[in-house]
């Protein structure tokens, strides 16, 4: 397929919503109408001080984006489409003023056949209709009608499940509400030859390995267009791969234009999650020939390996819930963070994304969740993680709501899924399809008639058979957390082996926290200021420090109502609150650096404490999904690293605790505090250790350690005295020299105390 990316010249037109005024102004793609505004001055900086309220002023405003292209030269029997990647949301397409296409869903590409309406020679002109969000969700809310007890977990905001477009554009706790518009990834035009390769047919599947036997069964699928005119007869499909000293060949003659084939991979090279081993990646190349010449070619990368979730609930007796993944049949303890908007104008997506990953694999993570009120990320996103052993749990794009049941509506998401799920299939990282955030929880949070979770018709109904169709060698959750009925109705919603911890948000170790049934945690947080220089650049200067929870402050906790005690204003005073908790009254509340580093100290003790209570729990606890690493935009969260990229305490501290062979102290027991070390690799670990108090220099413990495969070891037992100290763990083996630390004694801790602690730890 050729391709020609319409990436140069663009006008973006609309009507002031104040002034009434028409504008015309230069516009760029891939981009928003906002960043487009923003450009030309007419919407001020919509990611600084109070401006994010100016963008409800054009909430219903149309956006027209226009440009002009030549038509390449077609040959016999090919066709030209127009190609995009991503268009927010609903649009008209129209091509030398005829209308082609209408769209009315950002998440996935839309591809249009203009063959018919070229001008032959010169130039032909493109126009994309951009409606505005809450019109094209009213007139659906009209059509389709609302569930008496339909739901969203934003009250403000039940426009949102009518529209297949980002669910946090509509406001959220980690994003504000910023509705426009735009082609958001690129437009090209695409040639189609007639006969070719279909890139999303092709499935490669891995069913089985074998470990000791280095051997991998495959699955392929492909499907292929034969010319009209062809003898069908006369086609072959060659595929070939390597990796290093592994290589496959076959070649058959193909008599239809779609089937699927098995073979055998000898010498197989498996692909692992980080620490388990490398990602080993095959280049292949898929070959159509037509009477033994070549007429088309595919190139891609994949990964052999399998995945599978162990997952089993039991109402009657929860310690038996399993809820665990296993790649090429090795259980892997996972340890990574919840992925957000890169962004919350996706149009600058791209030059964030490379930056945000190598936070993941610079600080251990071996798994990335691709949260369900997002969009769905890109093949970019993907290949890096596969490049990396980063797994990716990706969540479909609900979140937080019960979802229309109108017919049009599930035939849009079954059209999103199978697309969606042919796209991104063939990635080696993928490991899981969630089908949705926090629905099933939902029935729980409003259900007066006590439907069970298993009656909603998206994730038990169309998001499941998609999945079984399309990627059937992949594991489905139908929603994070699952809540299957038998626990609804025993009222143990909140006991299911996979939970999202929140709670009350207090002090970190409460009870909460410290008595948790969760076998796997998939959301957990706390929050952390951000830096200084940060404050300066989104705050305005009288709104940096002074009344502590400002209209500003608030308005940067995503609370875009202006309430202080409003659901994502009053999170300031949560952050205020878990510093008291932790360090009593001995911060200066007038001192904007005290507080800034005690709140950083704070959220990376807890984020610490919460990743070494799952990982030193292992093998009963199987993983931890942190929330969350990065803002996509300046605000005040649970992110370990501020939207400028300025890293929080918690970022350097989570580092340390995830390292793959880590030692770590599990919280006292019977005065007796016990040492640990942890292996999450699958090669055994040896070593010497020496543990000592921050501010002493004679160890308190030393000794050697070992630790098998993939286990746990207990190293040494001291006892708890009580008295609050900062212990410094330091070993070595094989893997280098190491360090990490532990926290002792009962809350409150003495503030200027630990400032001197932090000031003599070690600096690598």
């Amino acid at each position: 397929m050729r391709t020609f990316p319409l990436d140069s010249t663009w006008e973006l037109s609309f009507t002031h919503p104040e002034t009434g005024t028409a504008h015309t102004i230069p516009a760029t793609v891939p981009g928003s109408a906002a960043t487009d505004l923003m450009r030309a001055m007419i919407l001020p900086d919509v990611y600084t001080g109070p401006h994010a309220l100016a963008a409800r002023r054009w909430e219903r405003t149309d956006f027209t984006y226009s440009a002009t292209f030549t038509a390449p030269k077609l040959h016999p029997g090919e066709r030209l489409e127009l190609l995009f990647e991503g268009v927010d949301t609903a649009a008209a397409i129209l091509v030398n003023g005829k209308p082609v296409a209408t769209l009315a869903n950002m998440f996935i590409p839309h591809a249009v056949d203009i063959t018919a309406g070229l001008v032959k020679k010169g130039p032909n002109s493109l126009t994309v209709i951009i409606r505005n969000a809450m019109d094209h969700a009213a007139e659906r809310a009209r059509a389709w009608g609302i569930a008496a007890f339909q739901f969203s977990h934003m009250a403000s905001t039940f426009e949102a499940m009518y529209v297949r477009k980002a669910q946090h554009m509509f406001g959220w706790d980690i994003a504000p509400r910023l509705l426009f518009g735009g082609l958001w990834r690129p437009v090209a035009l695409r040639v189609r030859a007639a006969a070719e390769i279909l890139p999303d047919q092709f499935y490669f599947a891995v069913h089985a390995v074998d470990r000791d036997q280095r051997r991998a069964e495959i699955n392929l699928t492909y499907g292929l267009a034969f010319a009209p005119d062809a003898d069908w007869n006369a086609y072959e499909l060659r595929i070939e791969g390597h990796c290093g000293d592994s290589t496959f060949h076959r070649q058959f003659p193909v008599h239809f234009t779609h089937a699927n084939t098995r073979f055998t991979i000898e010498n197989a090279h498996l692909w692992w999650p980080a620490g388990y081993g490398p990602a080993d990646l095959y280049d292949v190349s898929l070959t159509l020939l037509y009477q033994g010449t070549p007429v088309d070619e595919y190139q891609t990368r994949v990964g052999l390996r399998t995945v599978a979730l162990d997952l089993h609930t039991d109402a009657a007796n929860p310690v038996n819930h399993r809820f665990a993944f296993s790649v090429n049949g090795v259980p892997v303890c996972v340890r990574g963070s919840n992925w957000v908007p890169a962004d919350a104008l996706h149009a600058c997506d791209a030059e964030r994304i490379p930056a945000i990953l190598k936070l993941f694999t610079d600080s251990h993570c071996n798994i990335v969740r691709c949260w369900g009120g997002n969009v769905y990320e890109d093949h970019p996103f993907f290949e890096y993680c596969d490049e990396h052993g980063l797994l990716v749990w990706q969540d479909f794009m609900f979140g937080c709501a019960r979802y229309p049941v109108h017919p049009e509506f599930l035939a849009q998401v079954r059209q999103e899924a199978e697309g969606i799920i042919r796209r991104l299939r063939n990635h080696p990282s993928l490991l899981l399809w969630a089908g949705d955030n926090e629905i099933d929880a939902t029935f729980s949070w409003n259900n007066p008639g006590n439907t069970p979770p298993s009656m909603n018709p998206v994730s038990r109904g169309v998001l499941k058979e998609a999945v079984a169709f399309h990627d059937p060698f992949r594991p489905y959750l139908p929603s994070s957390p699952f809540i299957p009925d038998d626990l609804h109705f025993a009222g143990q919603e909140h006991g299911t082996p996979e939970q999202h911890l929140w709670g009350p948000r207090g002090y970190y170790k409460a009870d909460f926290y410290a008595k948790n049934t969760a076998v796997f945690a998939s959301e957990i947080g706390y929050h952390g200021m951000p830096a200084r220089t940060s404050l300066e650049r989104f705050l305005s200067p009288g709104k940096v420090w002074g009344h502590f929870n400002n209209d500003e402050w608030i308005l940067h906790a995503a609370e875009f109502t202006g309430r202080e005690n409003g659901p994502m204003g009053k999170r300031n005073f949560l952050m205020l609150n878990q510093v008291k908790q932790l360090f009593g009254e001995s911060v200066d509340a007038g001192n904007c650096d005290a507080f800034i580093l005690a709140s950083q100290i704070t959220q990376a003790e807890a984020k610490k404490y919460f990743i070494e209570m799952f990982r030193s729990g292992k093998p009963r606890r199987t993983g931890i999904i942190w929330w969350n690493m990065i803002d996509g935009w300046p605000q005040f969260s649970d992110a370990v690293v501020d939207y400028y990229f300025e890293k929080k305490l918690a970022w350097d501290w989570i580092r340390r605790a995830q390292q793959p062979v880590c030692l770590m102290f599990r919280e006292p027991v019977n005065g007796i505090l016990e040492l640990v070390a942890v292996n999450d690799t699958l090669e055994a670990a040896e070593g010497s250790f020496r543990v000592r108090r921050v501010d002493a220099a004679d160890p308190v413990a030393a000794g050697t350690f070992t630790v098998a495969a993939n286990g746990i070891a207990a190293v040494a037992r001291l006892p708890d005295d009580g008295r609050p100290a900062l212990f410094i763990i330091e070993w070595e083996s094989a893997g280098g020299k190491a360090w990490n630390h532990y926290c002792a004694g009962p809350a409150p801790l003495d503030f200027p105390t630990f400032r001197q602690w932090l000031a003599v730890l070690p600096t690598v």
